[in-house]
């Protein structure tokens, strides 16, 4: 198996903890963030304008570029951000987050450059009703997956809405998104033009309703279109359908579980795939100072070596289990682990170390584990964190890595939140 080990110590001024990877994230900020650590704050007229710093990393990395001949590297990424907030009419909010970072590699010189991102949303809130309409952008150098184990640069942009109604009883929840994901060009990793494979045009709208059986308990029906197409390999083109029934709660067990069908299928013809799925994101508080998180998705990505006429696909399951702990006002503990199972839908095409082309399908287990120790002061905090991955492919040895990241980092955080559910990108 591949061993690619990597000890690091980074200060982090924003973490930003990802569970699943989704080509094109939703435009909307999340409430009460920022896009880096403010510097302060002042209004011109009603208009709210923060700058922001934000230091992504600064330590050691033993495997810069993820293969199987080690580079270690000195990394540090930093950069400025500006955001805007402007409300107006009582009903009505516009949002912008803005931020830019240089990545900069000591001795890997070809690795280093600026990445950014941006949003801009117009939310509103009446009674019973609430929406918003947002744009995203994000000029991205990173692993796009756990199927590719190289930092690929793209750029992806998208624009997403959500309407949500409260009719008494029922809650009614409709949301849209059009993005657009391209990856430069001449990026080539192990016999695939990633520029191809990459490069997508998605799609997707989902219907949701609720409806309240009591005040912390509600049935929860769901339906989604996604389709996906490629604008230099129209041949990958695929769409997929699903329906769902499941329940919210907001009593010991807080969360929402639901469980269906997907329907899978090529845009240009074929046998559909129909399978079964099961998510769910839930939480439960232990007494004053524990705080138990579940989350389970099962969900379809974009292979990027799947073989023309199957489906571009590789069915995607992530389990993440987390515990986090207040020792006192301001020290907490958080701990946690994962497992993620990565299947693809047919076989694929994969250069090995050795040269030659191999035909298989991709069956990779995940497996990682977290624990993190952390003080608060004011609206930030200061935590040290260690890690551990590992991954085993059944039939591409190569694919195999494990992994050791530990160090510190410095968060924005405004109020308590969930433990991080970790990045197994690194």
């Amino acid at each position: 198996m591949r061993r690619a080990y990597a000890i690091g110590l980074s200060l982090v001024l924003l973490g930003n903890a990802s569970y699943a990877q989704d080509p094109n994230p939703a435009a909307t900020p999340a409430p009460d963030t920022h896009s880096g650590t403010p510097l302060g704050q002042f209004k011109i007229g009603p208009l709210i304008v923060t700058p922001t710093i934000k230091i992504g990393s600064l330590g050691i990395d033993t495997n810069v570029q993820y293969e199987r001949q080690r580079t270690t590297d000195f990394v540090a990424s930093a950069g400025p951000g500006l955001d805007l907030a402007l409300p107006f009419m009582d009903h009505w909010k516009f949002d912008v987050e803005s931020s830019g970072q240089y990545l900069y590699f000591l001795r890997t010189e070809q690795l280093r450059r600026w990445t950014g991102l941006g949003s801009a949303t117009l939310h509103w809130k009446g009674i019973g009703t609430g929406a918003h309409l947002g744009f995203g952008y994000n000029r991205d150098f990173s692993r796009p997956s756990n199927e590719v184990n190289t930092r690929v640069s793209r750029t992806i942009k998208n624009v997403s809405g959500e309407v949500e109604r409260d009719l008494g009883r029922f809650t009614l929840l409709a949301r849209g998104l059009y993005g657009e994901t391209r990856a430069d060009a001449g990026q080539l990793y192990r016999g695939t033009d990633l520029t191809t494979a990459l490069s997508t045009d998605d799609l997707s709208a989902a219907l949701q309703l609720r409806y309240s059986l009591t005040p912390l308990t509600a049935l929860v029906g769901e339906g989604g279109y996604k389709e996906t197409r490629f604008p230099g390999a129209p041949v990958r083109n695929f769409a997929e359908e699903s329906a769902g029934a499941g329940l919210r709660t907001a009593g010991f067990f807080k969360g929402e579980a639901t469980a269906g069908v997907r329907r899978t299928h090529l845009l240009t013809g074929g046998i559909p795939k129909l399978r079964a799925y099961v998510r769910a994101n839930l939480s439960q508080r232990l007494g004053r100072r524990f705080r138990l998180t579940e989350r389970y998705d099962d969900t379809s990505s974009v292979s990027a070596f799947a073989r023309d006429g199957l489906l571009p696909t590789y069915e995607n399951r992530q389990f993440d289990l987390n515990l986090g702990v207040e020792l006192t006002n301001r020290v907490d503990m958080r701990l946690g682990a994962g497992r993620a199972h990565n299947l693809s839908d047919g076989e694929v095409r994969v250069v090995t170390d050795s040269g030659q082309v191999a035909f298989a399908p991709r069956d990779d287990v995940i497996y990682d584990a977290r624990a993190d120790l952390g003080i608060r002061l004011g609206h930030a905090r200061l935590s040290g964190f260690v890690s551990y991955t590992t991954r085993h492919s059944v039939y591409f040895s190569d694919f195999g890595i494990q992994g050791l990241l530990a160090g510190a980092r410095v968060e924005y955080a405004p109020t308590r939140g969930a433990p991080d559910a970790g990045d197994r990108n690194r």
